[in-house]
């Protein structure tokens, strides 16, 4: 707690008033540092034991890791194809080689637009003559961000032979295809109106701009920029005379029902849903989860797909449009109206006919997970993986040495009783360096007399050590399999006999796992498991939280802690009320010196007044 007040002392005195009450508080203030160098030795203490209370939580997860079948008896399936199907194996799995062929993958039902929902690009309709000469003969387009010019011969189309609208549509055409390469942008004619769109399935975006000079686009009933490009993310309103159907030619209103679900939308003149976007409509329809499909545009084919999410017969996407013309067969997406339904898998596993409604699936304790189909037979060769049990055991004896290394470590550390924690003063005596130092040995055997913790040592090493009983295995203690202890001066580090261990694993891997973990409970991991637990309860109860994350710290430590501050803190203002106490004495004293100064003044000038 930090108390200032500014005071000016000792000016009738003269006397350093300051270093007086300093001198008279040191023996008071020495009080207040015992109690913060109790509270620092507790603080150490706590980090300590919460740092002992971690490493039992970390050698506790390692014992649960042990006491699962799936980490004793493990199984590997290896697949002479992966490209087709890929397995794995749990501890259920049993010895073997099995053969997968693969007729057919399990699908979703989807629904796609049946072309491109996009309009071609347009121009107005055109009236003979229609003459292309040197003033306009010339005009650009851009397609998936490559612009070419396109130059037209002189010519007037004036209807006769040789010189129809039809005729110069496949003017045009030859001259795209020799600009951009056949069959990359199709010129077409619909009635009496020229239109421009991407060729093929990829439906890239394609613009058309008047260039620099002698614009061709005005003659041939198009204005610059133009463009073939469904824009999702404008209002469905303004995006309609794109469409190649109008999903508003049947009113304003749309709504439809996917597997059930109803979306409604209005689009009038101030209507609630009129700035809505085709990505809004299809943002709905993903977030609605009974509909439990995905919907999105295909940029690439302009085209809207809508999948199940499931897989299997029993997935469905079912189309029902109520009013407007989004859906149906000349809706705005090009979709229909109607119910489809997915897939099962189908395939042989050992010469039997199997369907599944998903391409991953699990039986006799492996998982497959079905990619393509398959020319000819796969085989899936599953056996045990006795390296994978090795290394389990072995970071479980790893994990346990660590903690008894770390724990012998703690209670054998030296303590060093000259060595208390420093107090503010000192430490402004002394570098970082030395502070450093002596804290480290001030924190050194806090806890090395700590009978609770030897004892804690002591019943996880018997856990260990003790045999199992009615396991119904062939092994009753680790020595056995090869895990013992070398040296008593080791304080009951763990060795592994590697040929030993793994020769148990190989020849009986099931002896091995009941020596851990068994239906009796006596394995050794079951009962480390448990004892582990109430130790780590009661460190708890001692320092708090192996994690340190509590919102109150109702351990014992941090009971003493708490109620040791709160001791300094009411000492403090204690003290600092004695300590204003004797400024005010000095302050007294020194109003009593200055009245005794004026009145020894006044007699002096009094008798000087009568000499």
């Amino acid at each position: 707690m930090s108390m200032s007040v500014t005071r000016i002392t000792g000016l009738i005195s003269g006397l350093d008033t300051d270093q007086m009450v300093q001198d008279l508080m040191k023996i008071e203030y020495m009080k207040v540092d015992k109690l913060k160098q109790q509270k620092q030795v507790y603080e150490w203490q706590q980090e300590i034991y919460r740092e002992l209370n971690s490493s039992l939580l970390s050698l506790k997860n390692e014992t649960f890791n042990m006491s699962l079948e799936a980490n004793l008896k493990v199984m590997s399936a290896v697949s002479s194809d992966t490209t087709r199907i890929s397995a794995t194996a749990s501890s259920d799995a049993v010895e073997g080689n099995y053969t997968i062929s693969v007729s057919r993958l399990a699908s979703g039902a989807e629904v796609t637009s049946g072309a491109s929902i996009s309009k071609a690009v347009t121009g107005s309709a055109l009236a003979y003559p229609v003459t292309i000469d040197g003033s306009c003969n010339e005009f650009r387009i851009t397609l998936d961000g490559v612009q070419k010019t396109i130059v037209l011969d002189t010519k007037t189309y004036d209807g006769t032979a040789g010189n129809t609208l039809a005729d110069l549509q496949a003017d045009i055409q030859a001259k795209v295809d020799s600009a951009f390469g056949a069959g990359k942008v199709t010129v077409g004619l619909d009635a009496d109106s020229l239109t421009f769109e991407p060729a093929g399935d990829y439906k890239p975006q394609l613009t058309l701009d008047s260039g620099d000079a002698n614009d061709a686009l005005a003659a041939l009933g198009f204005t610059s920029g133009d463009s073939f490009l469904m824009d999702t993310t404008a209002s469905l309103k303004s995006m309609a005379d794109r469409f190649d159907f109008d999903p508003f030619s049947a009113g304003d209103t749309i709504s439809f029902k996917i597997n059930g679900q109803l979306f409604e939308y209005d689009f009038s003149a101030g209507g609630a849903d009129e700035s809505v976007t085709l990505q809004d409509i299809l943002n709905d329809i993903n977030d609605n989860e009974n509909a439990n499909v995905k919907a999105y545009y295909d940029a690439i084919t302009d085209r809207v797909v809508i999948q199940s999410k499931d897989t299997g017969l029993g997935s469905e996407v079912s189309i029902e449009n109520i009013s407007g013309n989004l859906f149906g067969n000349t809706g705005a997406l090009q979709i229909s109206d109607g119910t489809t339904y997915g897939l099962n898998a189908e395939f042989t596993l050992n010469g039997v006919a199997i369907s599944k409604a998903s391409n991953n699936f699990t039986i006799g304790g492996i998982s497959y997970h079905l990619t393509d189909t398959t020319v000819t037979d796969v085989t899936v060769t599953v056996q045990k993986d006795s390296q994978a049990v090795f290394d389990n055991i072995k970071a479980f004896v790893d994990k346990y040495n660590e903690v008894l290394d770390l724990f012998n470590t703690r209670l054998t550390e030296e303590r060093y009783r000259d060595y208390t924690p420093l107090t503010d003063e000192q430490k402004e005596e002394m570098s970082d360096s030395e502070i450093e130092l002596w804290e480290e040995k001030a924190r050194s055997g806090l806890v090395s007399s700590d009978s609770s913790l030897s004892m804690m040592v002591s019943r996880i090493r018997r856990n260990i050590y003790e045999r199992v009983e009615s396991s119904g295995g062939l092994y009753a203690t680790l020595s056995e399999i090869g895990i013992s202890t070398v040296d008593y001066r080791e304080n009951g580090k763990l060795h592994i006999d590697e040929d030993k261990l793994m020769e148990a694993i190989n020849n009986n891997p099931d002896d091995v796992m009941k020596l851990f973990t068994n239906d009796a409970g006596t394995g050794v991991a079951d009962r480390l498991y448990d004892e582990l637990d109430r130790d780590i309860s009661s460190l708890t109860d001692k320092a708090g939280s192996a994690t340190g994350f509590t919102t109150y710290d109702g351990s014992t430590l941090g009971k003493a802690i708490y109620s040791l501050a709160e001791e300094i803190d009411e000492m403090n203002v204690k003290l600092f009320e004695k300590e204003n106490s004797l400024y005010q004495q000095f302050a007294a004293m020194e109003s009593a010196l200055s009245q005794m100064n004026s009145q020894s003044a006044w007699l002096a000038q009094q008798f000087g007044g009568t000499a």
